[in-house]
């Protein structure tokens, strides 16, 4: 027999800065005659635990950096809260106007998880620091408070591919198995499933949300009961897993190699675009620029150098490379590569070697005289390029 679902809005006054988000929640639900119940799941918004824990920050003490500056121009952003986009990041996929598409700790976040809703007019809510300690955190109390044994969620808000509207999506869980393994059951016409993994902690915030609203509901927390849920054991992983980008269906297939270039690193083009202008390129004409951008901000540029004997003739790409590492750079972000070319030009396959030496997640930008321009990754570019990795040590050295 299938239990019944039961959604209960746990409504609280306005949670500020630096309140104990427990309290305010035990309070909403002594006012409102609730009690919570062996086998509940409790559904916290994440704009809640963020704002509790300290997490909204005021724009006019932000200081925008130059590439905070260039992508918001880019992306139609508020310059300080691109700063604070970058800064809450791991990587940055792309955007549209209005939204960067950013990868923090494993997980897709629409502007790192930033918030505009539900904060005080120039203020945003960041992303809580630690979703799964706060959810341990949050659960332990409860049930301290109220002896009962339950499961603990933070939720948010997403939208899905090509589909207009949000729906929920689990940031951490506590107490529950997030995701269950379906495969082995049957369909209704008896084969075996054999790829289905059910997102119990996602279908769980979906339902939430249709309670929570994303106005001004003031219901930062719902109460599911009945939900057919496993309660975690001893030794059991509560923590939501992720996969990598290039094995999504979705981020996979649109960044397997190559693709258009979306802003970000113009001034770092034009640094190679001059550095081409420079290129020793008697023999075959052919003039190369580049600039390979460190992760502490330093710029290096390089353009390719000929020679009558042509094995002594030296690529853009690695000229800058070479200059960087000679002065002691070892951490890289990306590099910008130009020529005059009818397509934008990529590096060469000894250049692709030389440059995921060094990490396969540089980013490079490829572009022509023109402005044309697309990026990939050293590891997109290279594919299973020998590293480091295959003498089974990841020391490269001073």
């Amino acid at each position: 027999m299938v239990r019944p679902l039961e959604l209960i809005g746990i409504k609280t006054n306005l949670v500020r800065p630096g309140e104990d988000l427990v309290e305010a929640l035990l309070g909403g639900m002594e006012r409102s005659g609730l009690a919570l119940t062996d086998g509940d799941v409790l559904v916290v918004a994440e704009s809640a635990i963020a704002t509790a824990e300290g997490g909204v920050v005021n724009l006019s003490e932000v200081a925008p950096g130059p590439r905070a500056r260039e992508l918001a121009e880019k992306y139609g952003k508020d310059p300080r809260e691109m700063e604070l986009i970058l800064a809450s990041s791991d990587r940055i996929m792309g955007g549209i106007p209005g939204v960067v598409l950013t990868v923090k700790d494993g997980f897709l976040y629409p502007n790192a998880g930033i918030d505009h809703s539900n904060a005080p007019p120039g203020h945003v809510v960041l992303f809580p620091k630690d979703p799964q300690s706060s959810a341990a955190a949050m659960r332990r109390r409860m049930e301290e408070a109220t002896g009962k044994r339950i499961g603990v969620v933070i939720g948010d808000s997403r939208t899905h591919p090509l589909r207009l509207g949000c729906v929920g999506v689990a940031l951490a869980c506590d107490g529950i198995l997030p995701v269950e393994d379906a495969r082995g059951q049957k369909d209704l016409y008896g084969r075996p499933l054999l790829v289905t993994r059910k997102a119990v902690a996602d279908n769980l915030v979906s339902a939430a949300e249709v309670v929570m609203g994303e106005g001004d509901e003031g219901v930062p927390a719902v109460i599911i009961r009945g939900a057919p849920v496993k309660f975690a054991g001893d030794g059991e992983e509560m923590t939501i897993p992720s996969i990598p980008p290039e094995e999504c269906m979705y981020i996979g297939s649109l960044r397997c190699g190559p693709h258009p270039y979306q802003g970000g690193y113009d001034r770092l083009i034009e640094s190679a675009r001059g550095a081409m202008e420079r290129a020793y390129a008697p023999y075959s004409g052919f003039r190369v620029g580049a600039a390979l951008l460190t992760k502490g901000g330093r710029v290096y540029s390089a353009a390719n150098v000929e020679n009558a004997s042509s094995g002594a003739a030296i690529c853009a790409e690695r000229a800058a490379i070479a200059k960087a590492a000679s002065e002691g750079e070892r951490e890289f972000e990306a590099l910008a590569v130009v020529a005059e070319t009818e397509e934008p030009v990529a590096p060469c396959g000894i250049c692709r070697q030389s440059l995921i030496e060094f990490g396969d997640e540089i980013k490079v930008i490829m572009a022509n005289a023109q402005g044309d321009a697309e990026i990939a990754t050293a590891g997109e570019l290279l594919p299973r390029g020998f590293t480091v990795k295959a003498f089974g040590t990841k020391d490269r050295g001073a």
